[in-house]
């Protein structure tokens, strides 16, 4: 840094005092030149263009030495522009900022101007700020969408002046990229509360409004102050959405210290074509009692019919007093489960999508009884508690489910005790005529039949005792222990030569099965080992192919193992894994390897 002083006498002394020499304080990612932003060099980067004259003082400042001036000819609107347009990209959001100072209490416009190629004037992203405080510097912002056409934009500051000789002080001026947060479907302003809270709408149990009292990004973020129950506060504008795909919402709540922990539920409101709300998904997020931001989030799933979604935050038991919000945003991705009849199989398939999210080692799938009582999802390997995450999606079967009644899953991704879950909606795997039961190999999902019950078992629970009788005494001495599992016998017909092959075929492995009964029967679903079949044929005629079969059961408990195949298996999958009929021959040494994809 050079200081050349000219014109001095001789003797004559210069101080200079306060010197550096570093980057200027400008905004990040600032379009316009320092010049521009500062006036510290001279006012040349702001046109006078309406009813009044632009200058710059020494008297005041936001950053730096210098602020520009604004000095009202007359009553009216009054507008200064930057001088020169900065490039813009169309569609993209921009933000102008500038820091104001009125001698009066006024109304202010800070507006960013399009331009088209030929500098010809598009439209206008304004902003009026009412009554913007005398003596008080004031920040104000824009948010604006480049239009179509639009090839460059300038920034212009427009106070409503009441009469000549009015000022305004501006500094640190500003016209950047608005941050909205990657992927967002919320647009900037309702991302941010920079400008307003309009794009939220206060549901129950509290008021909300724009406030620089306290933020995370920006200048402001969005109070909620509370006014008995809970506090909900939902976006205003539905984002659009693909079906069956997962969503995420975040955003940051500021909370003083309370003296228990503050549950927070995200709430995910879907909506059809016709605007029509589906339903309504919740995650509930737990917070500390200590004073501080947290990130609560959640994710959600878009039904099949599913166009849109609001998403809202739900304070329960929030007490009496004002909570801050700021940093909102709903973006594709989060954990996600999916749960799906698989038709004519008895069973539900379950995708999953977002086991990546939170860098998480391994997930768990389980079956949500209406009790809470988690049941593992059988895998290839055994139940699925502690799968390793290879990717972001996979899909587990579920050929165990009860028939009939409504279904939930769960998926669990964690590390340690760190961990996120999602629930998926209810699903009901319809039941088999009410004359049938479905009998299952809970192993090999593809030996599976329905059976026409003839008669059902009389269930017997034999006692483990020991009777024994003492002499001189009248009653016996008697060593008990718990009693056995049940036992009874089943008794079902079939009627073609299909049916025969179909049943031995189930019963020729010896696995333990589950059967499977009617919701009206009374029965509890049973996992069960086959005695010895009898196949007695009903008539004496040969030609007759009618059967009874009398099945011995013992109760059991669930088999251990990992699934061994699929029960939905079809000529496609043999087709994909096998070059020709040579490699499906020298693969598999019997059909029910074709069957179920086990080598061998």
């Amino acid at each position: 840094m050079t200081i050349t002083v000219t014109g001095l006498s001789a003797g004559a002394v210069v101080a200079a005092d306060v010197m550096t020499l570093g980057v200027p304080t400008t905004w990040a990612g600032n379009l316009l030149s320092y010049n521009t932003s500062s006036g510290e060099t001279d006012a040349t980067g702001w046109s006078a263009l309406t009813n009044c004259t632009v200058d710059r003082v020494t008297s005041d400042s936001w950053e730096g030495w210098y602020s520009l001036r604004l000095t009202s000819v007359a009553a009216g609107n009054t507008r200064a522009n930057s001088t020169l347009s900065v490039p813009v990209t169309v569609g993209t959001v921009y933000t102008g900022m500038t820091y104001v100072k009125p001698t009066v209490t006024t109304d202010v416009i800070l507006e960013i101007r399009w331009y088209d190629a030929s500098d010809a004037f598009l439209s206008g992203s304004a902003v009026t700020w009412s009554a913007v405080p005398a003596g008080a510097w004031t920040r104000l912002t824009a948010i604006g969408t480049a239009p179509a056409t639009a090839t460059a934009a300038r920034l212009a500051v427009r106070p409503q002046a009441s009469g000549a000789g009015q000022t305004w002080l501006f500094d640190y001026n500003g016209l950047t990229l608005a941050p909205l947060i990657a992927g967002n479907l919320l647009s900037y302003g309702t991302q941010s509360f920079e400008v307003d809270a309009a794009g939220w709408s206060a549901v129950s149990g509290c008021t909300i409004a724009r406030t620089t009292a306290s933020q995370v990004q920006g200048a402001a973020s969005m109070a909620i102050t509370t006014t008995g129950g809970a506090a909900t506060v939902k976006t205003v504008a539905a984002v659009p959405v693909t079906p069956r795909l997962a969503y995420k919402a975040t955003a940051y709540l500021y909370h003083g210290a309370t003296a228990t922990n503050v549950d927070v539920d995200v709430l995910f409101t879907w909506y059809d074509a016709l605007g029509v709300e589906i339903t309504t998904g919740t995650y509930r997020w737990t917070t500390s009692p200590a004073a501080g931001w947290y990130t609560p989030m959640g994710a959600d799933v878009a039904p099949d019919t599913a166009v849109s979604l609001r998403v809202a935050f739900r304070i329960l038991s929030p007490g009496t007093g004002t909570y801050y919000l700021d940093e909102a945003a709903v973006t594709r991705g989060g954990l996600g489960i999916i749960a799906d009849v698989i038709p004519g199989a008895y069973g539900a398939a379950i995708s999953l999508q977002g086991l990546t999210t939170g860098g998480h080692t391994h997930y768990g799938v389980w079956r949500v009884r209406d009790d809470g009582a988690l049941t593992a999802i059988r895998g290839e390997t055994g139940d699925m508690t502690a799968v390793p995450i290879t990717g972001d999606v996979a899909v587990a079967t579920d050929y165990e489910a009860p028939l009939g009644v409504p279904l939930q899953y769960s998926v669990r991704v964690y590390t340690g005790s760190d961990y996120l879950r999602a629930a998926s909606r209810s699903v009901v795997i319809p039941e088999p005529p009410v004359t049938d039961v479905v009998v299952k190999d809970p192993v090999q999902p593809v030996r599976s039949s329905t059976l026409t019950v003839d008669t059902v078992p009389d269930w017997t629970r034999a006692a483990r005792q020991g009777v024994h009788q003492i002499s001189g005494r009248t009653t016996p001495i008697v060593i008990t222990d718990v009693r056995t599992s049940r036992t009874g016998t089943m008794t079902v017909v079939t009627e073609t030569r299909d049916d025969i092959t179909r049943l031995w075929w189930l019963l020729e492995s010896g696995n333990t099965l589950l059967i499977q009964w009617p919701s009206t029967w009374g029965e509890q679903d049973v996992y069960v080992q086959v005695g010895d079949v009898q196949e007695t044929h009903i008539l004496r005629w040969a030609k007759y192919q009618d059967r009874t079969w009398t099945l011995p059961l013992v109760e059991v408990d669930r088999p251990i193992g990992g699934l061994v195949g699929s029960a939905t298996r079809t000529w496609a999958d043999v087709e994909a894994e096998s070059s020709d009929w040579l490699d499906v021959l020298t693969t598999h040494s019997a059909w029910l390897g074709v069957y179920s994809g086990e080598a061998g």
